[in-house]
């Protein structure tokens, strides 16, 4: 997306917040949120590992086909539970919390995707990580959503 390109951070982080509170809300937003881990960098070495362990040709097309069939099925669960949560306009806060999660990360990251483009996702997720710069979750200006994102906060601490 060129577009994406000339956008500051700050432009990013408005769009993704916004696409979010959209469909998601402030408590769906506050939950995905929460879920931004730092990144821990260089995969190098896990990736050599699993390089170690690779199967013939046939088994490893197999087990290909089988991983797509399985993430085409849960692309169609998730995109059914988009729906349902964030179909009509408005969020279904009843159906929202509800949902694991894991699906709610997925639903924003497809959220993210649709309003950004695939280029804007990480880049806003890489705004919004904890701890980093002005625009990172625990420097939101919304008190509403920093009040419910340290309420989430300590649920899980207990």
């Amino acid at each position: 997306m060129k577009i994406l390109k000339k956008r500051t951070d700050s432009e990013v982080y408005h769009l993704g917040i916004d696409a979010l509170i959209n469909n998601l809300g402030t408590i769906g937003t506050s939950r995905f949120l929460n879920q931004i881990e730092p990144r821990t960098g260089n995969y190098t070495l896990e990736r050599h590992k699993w390089l170690d362990t690779l199967p013939d040709i046939d088994t490893l097309v197999e087990q290909i086909r089988q991983v797509n069939k399985e993430v085409e099925i849960e692309n169609q669960r998730i995109a059914k539970l988009k729906t349902d949560i964030c179909g009509n306009g408005k969020p279904q806060i009843k159906r929202l919390q509800e949902i694991s999660d894991e699906d709610l990360y997925r639903i924003g990251l497809d959220l993210l995707i649709e309003r950004l483009g695939l280029g804007g996702m990480p880049h806003f997720l890489r705004v919004c990580e904890p701890g980093t710069g002005v625009y990172a979750v625990d420097q939101y200006e919304n008190p509403k959503l920093i009040e419910q994102t340290n309420e989430t906060k300590q649920k899980r601490a207990s």
